[in-house]
């Protein structure tokens, strides 16, 4: 109730002063009005959204990650610690529950035609139940698998989940991932050779436009350097690397190891 009380007060003074203000910039007052109330509700939204953002210990994306990583197991026993005095059984992607199944089939990429055999197997066996889908999502064509064998199921998201688990205190502890900005990440991905396409059809454009353009010099130099990035990408700094990987050396002294132990082996028969 104070929340919602915060809430009031702070829409009231935020669109009194925003009305004080455009009414002096609008002569019509009914349009500063409409000025006042979308300045508001902008100022709200972001307000509510920030605080929200703060008050959760991670986001949506790292415990999707976590999940990611971890497996359908690791999904299925947090839910469990929950929901385990309504647990009627499990099996190794699911949970049956007294109303509904719910299946864990989280992974990096959406479900996929080959992700759907496993939940069609427990949507069959359970069909007098409604049953949840844990999934980042589904491909399209994955859809016809479903209705090729008359299967349904509701699909639940990453952040259904994290509020549920969120209320009831059973969040794992999970720190924040810190991504470090790197020079050489930039650099591979500016130098990838996927992008040949993109900067050799920008640089002969450009190049072309300054032929009937008085701006010559700007479109010479940036078409120049759209088509330098392209030759660059055709080079050996186009495969992602800036070196050559020692793995090869590596593989290459293995192979060396094992051949003297082998003429060692066949000068040992010998001499025996």
């Amino acid at each position: 109730m104070a929340k919602i009380i915060d809430y009031i007060s702070m829409t009231v003074l935020i669109m009194l002063l925003t009305f004080v203000w455009a009414s002096l910039a609008f002569k019509n007052l009914v349009g500063a009005l409409i000025f006042s109330a979308a300045l508001t509700l902008i100022a709200i939204v972001t307000v509510k959204y920030i605080l929200s953002k703060r008050n959760r210990p991670y986001t949506y994306d790292r415990l999707a990650l976590e999940f990611s990583i971890k497996g359908n197991e690791y999904v299925l026993d947090l839910l469990k610690s929950v929901v385990k005095p309504g647990v009627v059984s499990t099996g190794k992607n699911y949970l049956e529950l007294e109303s509904c199944v719910v299946v864990s089939a989280f992974k990096f990429s959406m479900l996929t035609m080959s992700d759907m055999g496993s939940i069609c197997a427990v949507a069959q066996k359970f069909h007098e139940k409604r049953t949840y889908v844990i999934a980042r999502g589904i491909d399209r064509r994955a859809y016809s698998v479903l209705q090729l064998e008359n299967v349904k199921f509701s699909l639940v998201k990453i952040k259904t989940v994290y509020k549920f688990l969120y209320k009831h205190n059973a969040l794992p502890d999970l720190k924040p991932v810190k991504n470090k900005f790197s020079f050489r990440a930039l650099f591979d991905a500016i130098l990838c050779r996927s992008n040949f396409k993109s900067y050799a059809f920008s640089g002969v454009i450009l190049v072309l436009v300054s032929f009937i353009t008085p701006l010559k010099i700007y479109y010479i130099v940036l078409g120049s350097i759209s088509l330098l990035l392209a030759l660059l990408t055709l080079t050996p700094l186009g495969n992602g690397t800036l070196t050559s990987p020692k793995v090869i050396d590596d593989l290459e002294n293995a192979a060396n190891r094992s051949n003297q132990i082998s003429l060692f082996e066949i000068m040992d028969k010998d001499g025996d």
